[in-house]
């Protein structure tokens, strides 16, 4: 799933969004099944996915943490 283009979600919103994907992470760590593995993976690519924009929006708008 791409970014998708015109949406703004607040800083909170993204922040909250990572957390609960590494929660979710957790729950399936170490994964036990290939499903579970395959699971991993996607949140992992989530969870950079969100910190990159985070991190984005801090150079283009001076977010402070």
């Amino acid at each position: 799933m791409g970014p998708v283009i015109g949406t703004m979600r607040t800083e909170e919103t993204i922040r909250d969004r990572i957390e609960a994907l590494q929660d979710e992470y957790d729950k399936h760590d170490p994964p036990s099944t290939e499903l579970e593995d395959e699971a991993e993976v996607a949140i992992l690519r989530a969870i950079e996915e969100l910190e990159w924009v985070l991190d984005e929006r801090e150079a283009e708008d001076g977010f402070t943490t």
